[in-house]
């Protein structure tokens, strides 16, 4: 009669298929993690260029909506406050069907009035999409 227990043997685990699946978990997770607070602390200073998007074709030349340092609207040269500039841009598209604009800007302009002028495009039947913005840097 034997009196001991019997051992139960010890199931194997193998290491070396899980080391594997842990390796590429790993690199799966290096691959999809973006790193988005190291880029937020680097402060880079892009170049400019002085002779880039000055000369256009002239039958690419577009029409200026140019906004000044002090909040001023000019179309094509002729000052329009905010509110007379959807009808102002409605007449000149009515004018010339193929009119095209081209938005200039002041680095102090506000965002607010940048909306104000976007919904005045829309009202006026363009797109914002097709009216392309310069901001102009104060020199």
């Amino acid at each position: 009669m034997n009196l001991r227990p019997r051992r139960r043997p010890v199931p194997a685990i193998p290491i070396v298929s899980l080391i594997d699946i842990m390796v590429i978990l790993l690199i799966f997770f290096i691959a999809t993690t973006s790193f988005n607070d190291a880029k937020k602390q680097v402060k880079v200073t892009l170049p400019t260029s002085e002779s880039l998007g000055e000369s256009v074709p002239q039958q690419e030349q577009r029409k200026a909506l140019t906004i000044t340092q002090a909040q001023e609207i000019f179309l094509d040269g002729t000052p329009v406050k905010v509110e007379e500039l959807g009808a102002a841009l409605l007449q000149m598209k009515e004018r010339n069907p193929t009119v095209k604009l081209e938005l200039q800007a002041d680095t102090q302009t506000s965002l607010g009035l940048l909306l104000k002028v976007w919904d005045a495009l829309r009202k006026g039947g363009h797109s914002v999409n097709d009216v392309p913005a310069r901001i102009l840097s104060p020199q």
